[in-house]
């Protein structure tokens, strides 16, 4: 395993404790009553029903579990012990039959044999990743002939601004992939909860848009679709305002940079086919 990599499976061990206990994710209201999932992703997802369905980098399985109650075959994938752990309880006790499998992606082919008819990853996932086409690799890899493969995630672009920066849009980090990894020294708090206690640095790697596509063209993927989006599923930035406008559904939140500031890409969806 990448040592860098190593560091961000800890760092996620430590985010999942937060993550769980959270408003940001309701695990309780989840329970209880589960929502939809975000209309991007459901309509990128397409037909569920009777398909087999791959989830790569899953956390700690909410969006797995959706999948599941629709789909004929649903697997989670994380990197992260404790959120591998918490998936397959939270699975157990509200009786869906989803499966979960610790690995981290690049070592995926010694933890799980098989193909799919979809393989996924949404939100928060590419910049994990230090080697975009041993990524690209592993979804052909995964995916049967004539399978699909979806992502939907924080544009490259908005990926360069400055999370923290209260007042606009300050530039911070490149655009392109450097030869390390940007280091993100511990502060208070992550996305899904801004006072939470975190001790772990985080190591991210920047992909430019043609990066991402040009690793699923480069495995023999098939693109069919590449869009852009406005809003984000959240808060990006400290200055973004809520979006409840025309077109969001029950329980969705999304948020927009505000209409003074210059309207960026803030998040980006794409769908590639496996030939045959």
């Amino acid at each position: 395993m990448d040592p860098y990599v190593r560091k961000n499976r800890e760092l996620w061990d430590e985010w999942t404790e937060i993550n769980v206990r959270s408003a940001f994710y309701d695990v309780e209201g989840f329970k209880r009553s589960p929502p939809p999932l975000d209309p991007i992703v459901r309509a990128g997802l397409g037909e569920l029903a009777g398909r087999s369905v791959l989830h790569l980098q899953c956390h700690f399985g909410m969006d797995t579990l959706r999948v599941a109650r629709e789909a004929r075959e649903a697997v989670g994938v994380d990197l992260s012990g404790k959120a591998i752990a918490f998936a397959r309880g939270l699975a157990a006790e509200l009786g869906v039959p989803a499966r979960f499998v610790e690995s981290d992606l690049y070592d995926l082919p010694a933890a799980l044999e098989g193909q799919f008819d979809l393989v996924f990853s949404s939100y928060g996932a590419i910049e994990w990743l230090p080697d975009l086409p041993r990524w690209g690799q592993i979804v052909a890899r995964y995916l049967r002939p004539g399978g699909t493969f979806f992502l939907a995630d924080g544009h490259p672009t908005m990926w360069m601004f400055d999370g923290e920066a209260p007042d606009g849009l300050h530039l911070r980090y490149p655009y392109f992939q450097p030869p390390e990894p940007l280091e993100i020294l511990p502060t208070v708090g992550n996305y899904a909860d801004p006072d939470a206690s975190v001790t772990k640095p985080a190591y991210s790697w920047p992909h430019s848009l043609s990066d991402v596509v040009m690793a699923l063209v480069g495995a023999g993927l098939a693109l069919e679709e590449l869009r852009e989006h406005a809003h984000i599923v959240w808060k990006a930035f400290p200055f973004c305002v809520e979006d409840r406008g025309e077109g969001t559904g029950p329980g969705e939140r999304r948020w927009r940079l505000p209409p003074d500031l210059p309207q960026i890409p803030l998040m980006f969806s794409l769908r590639a086919r496996q030939p045959g």
